[in-house]
């Protein structure tokens, strides 16, 4: 379980998970209706996304940001099912060479009646690329850091936010959220459906690393 409420003294905390496993993550096929980088969660994947929504309780999280990435959004479904919470889809949390927007539009409104589109970014998923075909380290740092700052201007009253996004772009995520410079980048191994919470404290909202990769919710 993830103990969020150990302390009380944060203005801000961040939820960070890495989706569920997925079909490409043990060498499955993407079904035909979804786009062939848009793979699912596998069965175990869905377990995990079930998992996960008990390691939080009523009224602990504040809201709900993903990827539009389908294996993202299943992950934190059931836990928006359970708390009653809309998803907010942030295309910023893509993974690292995304090609397309996302879920299909006509999947999301068929599959994740509980999703909506983030405010700050009106452009809807629909297989449009959204993202440089060869994004420079530079580029995937400033939407990381626009994601943490989008986060810290709307959230400063002791809100807790999950976040549902992707293995290879969470070092850049992380090192956004610790303020840490992108020269000195780090690697910082995620697991499927682990999650890392980062809190903010005190006037000048300085950043701390409470935990990394916690997988205690799938025991």
């Amino acid at each position: 379980m993830l103990d969020l409420k150990e302390r009380s003294d944060y203005n801000l905390q961040l939820v960070f998970v890495r989706h569920g496993e997925s079909l490409s993550n043990i060498g499955l096929p993407t079904p035909k209706e979804f786009y062939e980088e848009d793979t699912p969660l596998s069965d175990y994947g869905r377990q995990q996304a079930d998992m996960l929504s008990y390691a939080f309780e009523s009224g602990e999280i504040a809201h709900i940001y993903s990827s539009p990435m389908t294996r993202a959004i299943q992950t934190v479904y059931p836990t928006a099912q359970k708390l009653g919470l809309q998803i907010e889809l942030m295309p910023d949390l893509l993974e690292v060479g995304s090609l397309t927007a996302g879920c299909k539009k006509e999947l999301i409104e068929k599959l994740f009646p509980l999703v909506t589109l983030c405010e700050i970014e009106p452009t809807p998923s629909g297989g449009k690329l959204c993202l440089p075909p060869e994004e420079s380290e530079k580029e995937k740092t400033d939407r990381a850091k626009r994601c943490i700052k989008y986060f810290k201007n709307l959230y400063s009253n002791g809100e807790t936010i999950l976040v549902a996004t992707h293995g290879t772009f969470f070092s850049h995520l992380l090192c956004a959220a610790l303020g840490v410079k992108e020269d000195n980048l780090f690697r910082c191994q995620i697991d499927n459906c682990g999650c890392t919470v980062v809190t903010y404290r005190g006037e000048n909202r300085q950043a701390f690393l409470r935990t990394a990769n916690n997988t205690n919710h799938l025991k």
